[in-house]
This record gives structure tokens, C-alpha cells and sequence, in this order.
């Protein structure tokens, strides 16, 4: 019973970490916004993508586009599109999200110099999926399957995505923001304490009543 207690707290302190550590991530967002875009330079051992604002050196297409469905903007069901990209003299490869594009509207082709590969990079968006979900590196897909994106464009690849600031017609440029805000966690923190606070009291009832009846 003490550790059915407990665990309600410890899940608050957790979900309170996860909501100070997405602070971070948002001001590490805004000092971005205010500074120039950087050259993407792969390195052996890469941190995370933590929407550093990055350019890419001398940028191409790699692959035909990807359309990850079920990607929700605004309360409307839409596709996320994404195309691999090389990039500089080691001729490196990163996924670009060139913007959203609501569902029933017929994905443009893109020329080269439509796009400004220029934007934030951000981790690999990763659905709930269910049996039968298609994964895959080209068209519609439900996830990414970025083992298999590698095995077909085989190099050095760079964690996560870049998000494009300006996003070609007609797509809509995706949010550069976390996939849970602060304000999330801090509510899922403060109702886990509500919780512990309830079951603490309902534990002290059960061993007041034991301790009357004897």
C-alpha cells in the first residue's frame, strides 16, 4: 500500500521535470528565432537536434517525397511532406520538412529552387501507429521507416529533421514548438499530486478505522 502511495508522487516530480526541461527547449527555440542559420556539418558523435536554426551547403533532393499522414494543424487531418536531402562536399543527408498540406489536395512537384533548405531542426516525428500501419520511405506512409531510408540512401545521415522556415506554395509551415508544451506536463504533475493526496488520505482512514475497531 505505501508504494501505491508513493508512486503518484514520484510520477508528479517526473512530469514537473519533463515541463522544466521543455522550458529549456523553448528558450533554446527563441534564442534560435534571434540568430543567423548555421551550416549543417556532420559530425561523428551528434547531439540531439534541438531546434538549432541551421542552412544546408549546397542542398539537393536525394529521393522522392514522403507524405506522413495523419498530421494534424489547426484541427484539420492533413500530410506532413518530407523529401531527403544531400547536402554539402561530404555530400551528407538529412530529412527536410518542406510543410503541411491538408488531406485531399494533390501534393505539387516541387522544383530545386522552389525550396530554401533553411530552417530549424527538430526530432523525427513518430506516430501512434496500429497494426496494419504502413512505414515506408516514399508516398503516403504512417511512419517513417528510417532504417530502411538509410539502407536506400546509404551515407551520413543527420538525426531528426529540418523544419523549413519559409515553406512552398501551398504547403503550410509545420510549428517549430515541442510535441508536449510546458503547461502540459505541469498539469499532469499537478493531478498525480491530487491523486497522492487523495490516496495518503484514504490510506490514513483505512489505519485510523483498523487501530478504533482494535
Amino acid at each position: 500500500m505505501l508504494l501505491i502511495t508513493l508512486l503518484p508522487y514520484a510520477l508528479a516530480v517526473w512530469q514537473w521535470q519533463r515541463g522544466q526541461d521543455k522550458e529549456l527547449l523553448l528558450r533554446s527555440l527563441t534564442s534560435a528565432m534571434s540568430t543567423a542559420p548555421v551550416g549543417l556539418v556532420y559530425r561523428e558523435v551528434e547531439p540531439p537536434p534541438e531546434f538549432t536554426r541551421v542552412r544546408l551547403i549546397q542542398g539537393e533532393p536525394a529521393g522522392p517525397l514522403l507524405e506522413l499522414r495523419n498530421s494534424y494543424l489547426g484541427g484539420q487531418s492533413g500530410r506532413r511532406i518530407l523529401q531527403p536531402w544531400r547536402q554539402g562536399p561530404d555530400r551528407s543527408l538529412i530529412l527536410l520538412d518542406l510543410g503541411w498540406l491538408v488531406d485531399g489536395a494533390r501534393v505539387p512537384d516541387f522544383k530545386p529552387e522552389q525550396i530554401q533548405p533553411q530552417g530549424y531542426r527538430m526530432p523525427t516525428p513518430h506516430h501512434f501507429v496500429l497494426s496494419g500501419a504502413v512505414m515506408g520511405v516514399a508516398g503516403p506512409v504512417d511512419e517513417v521507416d528510417e532504417a530502411a531510408l538509410r539502407r536506400r540512401y546509404p551515407g551520413r545521415w543527420f538525426q531528426g529533421v529540418v523544419v523549413l522556415e519559409n515553406s512552398p506554395d501551398p504547403l503550410l509551415h509545420w510549428p517549430v514548438v515541442p510535441e508536449f508544451m510546458p503547461d502540459r506536463h505541469y498539469a499532469y504533475a499537478i493531478q498525480w499530486l491530487l491523486l497522492g493526496f487523495c490516496l495518503t488520505a484514504l490510506s490514513w482512514l483505512m489505519w485510523r478505522r483498523r487501530h478504533e475497531i482494535h
